[in-house]
């Protein structure tokens, strides 16, 4: 590399430089024309090692993350184009830069900081990446990073004042599950991530137009007390991914599952799946190993007689739903309610 390209390097990723002398691991970068498309395609190569590094260990949210002087950190998560880098670049003036990209977190709440360049865009030329301290961002607290706040971002331009929403145990799982790296090697994902929303008091919801507004908000969202956002409970056989029920009725193959607020979200074949209405109650009472008749006397119990339409038949349409999905395996046979 020639010694321009290896200085431009090094200043960019200025404040992200380990000290250790043995590597975690070895990115090579070939020739990507200018210096600028060489640096975003290093950017990414080394989030990626990054990920790999610490896929299974770690939660890995796709966020941007600062801290308060005494290490409480924040994690502002969304996708690609919500607003990350520029609200890094606005909160991580007044707070402790932690990552533009990514917040791990381990199970103790500790967060590991991946203080990357900033990616800033540029019309019709590669993301420019800038140090942060060029980009004029804070240093970390020496105080031990502890994540203490989940935001879902949801940025709309033209609200002049953000507003911040509780967001529902499962609602908030649905829309994390999608924004982590790695979600599937991670053990007993659902129930550890509703752990996760629990121990910092429930997931935020953001709405705002512009980044400099969220800037009061930093301080407010690590004072606030616990917020009520439903209780959940682990479905044991899920832990193990067991199949459960009768020679009738089994689950499939799920590796995890919770339920809460009346809703179960079930995650089987790397996919998640959220079960409502009457489903949970069905799916819930296979495991229990209850007969077709047996379920579909616990729905009436559950919500009462449809107005419209038979019981049996309704029970029937979703558990054939179910096996659909591969959530429930049923004898392949021929019955006067229909297929299952």
């Amino acid at each position: 590399m020639p010694e321009d390209s290896r200085e431009r390097v090094l200043d960019v990723w200025t404040g992200a430089i380990a000290t250790a002398h043995v590597a975690d691991a070895v990115i090579q970068v070939g020739p990507h024309g200018e210096i600028e498309s060489m640096l975003e395609h290093l950017s990414v190569r080394v989030t990626l090692a990054a990920l790999e590094r610490k896929r299974g260990q770690l939660i890995m949210m796709h966020a941007a993350g600062v801290a308060m002087d005494d290490g409480r950190v924040v994690a502002f998560v969304g996708p690609s184009g919500r607003g990350k880098t520029t609200l890094s670049a606005a909160l991580g003036a007044h707070f402790g830069y932690v990552s533009d990209e990514t917040v791990a977190v381990d199970r103790d709440l500790t967060v590991m900081a991946y203080r990357k360049p900033l990616s800033m865009l540029r019309s019709g030329k590669p993301k420019e990446q800038v140090s942060p301290p060029r980009a004029g961002l804070l240093e970390l607290p020496t105080a031990r990073l502890r994540l203490a706040a989940i935001v879902l971002l949801d940025r709309r331009p033209g609200v002049s004042e953000p507003v911040l929403s509780r967001v529902r145990v499962i609602d908030a799982i649905t829309e994390l599950i999608a924004q982590l790296s790695y979600v599937t090697d991670l053990d007993a994902p659902l129930q550890r991530l509703a752990s996760l929303c629990d121990a910092v008091g429930g997931v935020w919801r953001v709405t705002y137009g512009e980044a400099a507004s969220l800037i009061p908000l930093v301080p407010e969202l690590v004072r606030a007390p616990p917020g009520v956002v439903g209780t959940w409970t682990p479905l044991a056989s899920a832990q193990v991914g067991a199949e459960v029920g009768t020679t009738e009725f089994k689950w499939g193959a799920v590796s995890d599952a919770i339920a809460a607020d009346g809703s179960v979200a079930v995650m089987s074949d790397g996919v998640l799946r959220v079960l409502a209405g009457i489903a949970p109650s069905i799916w819930i009472g296979i495991s229990r190993g209850l007969s077709f008749e047996q379920l579909v006397a616990q729905a009436i119990a559950d919500f009462d007689r449809p107005p419209l339409g038979d019981a049996s038949k309704l029970v029937a349409a979703v558990i054939d739903e179910l096996v659909r999905e591969g959530l429930v395996v049923a004898e392949d046979r021929q019955t006067e309610r229909g297929t299952l």
